[in-house]
C-alpha cells in the first residue's frame, strides 16, 4: 500500500507543552498558569488526526503499544463498544505507527479496545497510519486517555512508571498524562510502594481515586502488613471478588489487621515523627525507643537522598558532636 507519509505536515508543538494537568487533579502556585482542559488534550488527539486518509488494516498486522497503559478489560464498557460497532460500524478511527522491525506491520499508538473489537468481530480496523517517534507516540497515547476519561488513577500511575522504564523523561511523562510534577511525585510513590502483584490483582479499580490509593500505600510501608497483602490478594477468597469489590476488601482487611495488632501488641514507650518534603517526593517515619532508631524514607526521591545521606554521614556527624555542650571535665 502506497501512501504519502503525513509527517511534513504535522503540528506536534501543542503535545510537547509542559505541565498540563486534568480536572480533579488539583495543581498549585505557578502550575496554574499552564492548567489545560480535557477539550484541549482532545483538540491535540483531533490534530493529529485532521485530514489524513482513513485506511482498513487487517487487525493481525498490528501490536500493541510500546507502552502498557492499562490493567484490565473494560468490561461492560467494552462490551458496549463492541455492540456499537458491530451494529454501527467503527466511526472512529485508530492511530497507528509503521513498525520499526517489519516493513508490513504496525504500532498502536492509541485505540486498542478498537483493535480488540476488530479482532473478535473479525473484520478490518479503520485506522490513520503517521510516521512518529517514540516520545510523540507516548504523549499522543496518554492526552487521549486523559481526553476520553477512561482510564483510572492506578492505570495512569502504571502507564507513568512504565513510560520511565522505558527511558521517556518526567517532561514526556507530565505532559502525556496532563499532570503537573506534585501529581507525577504521588503517583509513582504508589506504584513504588505497592508491588506489581497486588496491583495486577486489583486491577483497573476504576471508581478508586488517588486518596484511597496513598492510604493503601501507607499501610503497606509497614513490612508486616506488605507481607500479608502480598498473600492475601492470591487467596481463592480474595480472587473470586469482583474487580470493584477488591480494592475496599483489601484495603480493609489490612486495617484492621494493624488495629488488632495494635491492641494485642501495645509497646513500650515510643515517640513516632514524620515528614514530608514540601514537594511531596520524600517522606520519612522515625520511630524512636531509648537506644534504637528506626527511619524509613519512602517516595519518588527515597533512594537518591539516602545516597545522598549516606556520602555525608561522617560530615553530619562531626557537626552534631560539635552542636553539644562540652561535657564537664573535657
Amino acid at each position: 500500500m502506497s501512501r504519502e507519509n503525513p509527517f511534513a505536515k504535522l503540528d506536534l508543538s501543542s503535545l510537547n507543552e509542559k505541565t498540563p494537568t486534568k480536572p480533579g487533579y488539583g495543581m498549585t502556585g505557578a502550575a496554574k498558569t499552564v492548567v489545560r482542559s480535557i477539550e484541549d488534550l482532545a483538540e491535540n488527539t483531533k490534530k493529529l488526526m485532521e485530514g489524513e486518509v482513513i485506511v482498513d488494516l487487517d487487525p493481525r498486522l498490528l501490536d500493541v503499544s510500546f507502552i502498557a497503559d492499562r490493567l484490565s478489560d473494560d468490561g461492560e464498557e467494552f462490551q458496549e463498544l463492541k455492540q456499537a460497532i458491530k451494529e454501527s460500524g467503527q466511526t472512529t478511527p485508530i492511530l497507528v505507527r509503521p513498525s520499526s522491525s517489519d516493513g508490513q506491520r504496525y504500532m498502536v499508538v492509541f485505540g486498542h479496545r478498537r483493535l480488540k473489537v476488530a479482532r473478535e468481530l473479525g473484520i478490518p480496523v479503520k485506522a490513520v497510519v503517521k510516521k512518529l517517534d517514540d516520545i510523540t507516540s507516548a504523549i499522543a497515547q496518554g492526552q487521549e486517555n486523559s481526553a476520553r476519561l477512561n482510564l483510572s488513577f492506578i492505570e495512569r500511575a502504571y502507564f507513568a512508571q512504565n513510560l520511565i522504564a522505558s527511558g521517556m523523561t518526567k517532561d514526556v511523562v507530565r505532559s502525556s498524562l496532563a499532570i503537573d510534577e506534585a501529581m507525577l511525585s504521588k503517583m509513582l510513590g504508589v506504584v513504588d510502594v505497592v508491588p506489581a502483584p497486588v496491583i495486577q490483582a486489583l486491577g483497573a479499580s476504576k471508581k478508586i481515586g488517588r486518596d484511597k490509593w496513598l492510604s493503601l500505600r501507607q499501610l503497606l510501608l509497614t513490612p508486616a502488613l506488605l507481607k500479608i497483602a502480598t498473600g492475601y490478594v492470591e487467596t481463592a477468597e480474595f480472587l473470586k471478588l469482583e474487580e470493584e469489590a477488591r480494592f475496599d476488601n483489601l484495603h480493609g482487611y489490612l486495617a484492621r489487621y494493624k488495629n488488632k495488632s495494635a491492641a494485642k501488641n501495645p509497646k513500650g514507650p515510643r515517640s513516632a515523627k514524620e515528614w514530608t518534603s514540601i514537594d511531596s517526593s520524600l517522606s520519612l517515619t522515625m520511630n524512636a525507643r531509648s537506644k534504637k532508631v528506626a527511619i524509613e524514607l519512602s517516595n519518588a526521591e527515597a533512594k537518591p537522598f539516602s545516597d545522598w545521606l549516606s556520602s555525608r554521614m561522617d560530615r553530619l556527624y562531626d557537626e552534631y558532636r560539635q552542636s553539644k555542650p562540652e561535657r564537664n571535665g573535657d
